[in-house]
């Protein structure tokens, strides 16, 4: 799942990864993760925002974006739940050194080069809709 936290400028919280991560190693991504055992998507989304931003987002302040289904041929695919929070509390920081080089506040019409494909994706699911995206699929096969 994602969380995005979103200025009202349209500037959206991404995380740079590491360059000696697994995942989109040196790119700008969305804050989010796993879920755990027994935990909720919305739940999991804020879990992830305070793990690696430091902010805490009540349920109240949190809505569902969209849907995010990515194909990867070569390894696993990924279903994933975006959800948006336009206030939080707390000053974001980089709660995971470990993992990321730093947060960044991206434009969402206009994501720089950097930022990984998925991401962008969801900033234009976001901001152009549709509510679900199927990304990186084969144009044949499977029902139609």
């Amino acid at each position: 799942m994602a969380q995005i936290l979103l200025r009202a400028n349209g500037t959206a919280l991404c995380v740079r990864r590491r360059p000696d991560t697994d995942l989109a190693p040196g790119q700008l991504t969305v804050i989010g993760g796993h879920l755990e055992a027994d935990e909720p998507l919305d739940r999991a989304a804020r879990r992830e925002a305070k793990e690696e931003t430091g902010v805490c987002i009540s349920a109240d302040q949190q809505e569902f974006g969209g849907l995010v289904h990515y194909h990867e041929p070569l390894g696993t695919d990924r279903i994933t739940a975006v959800f948006v929070a336009r206030s939080w509390t707390g000053e974001p920081y980089n709660a995971e050194p470990d993992k990321h080089d730093g947060l960044f506040w991206v434009p969402m019409e206009r994501p720089p080069p950097h930022c990984h494909p998925y991401t962008v994706a969801i900033f234009r699911m976001l901001t152009h809709g549709p509510s679900y995206r199927a990304l990186n699929w084969p144009t044949s096969g499977g029902a139609q």
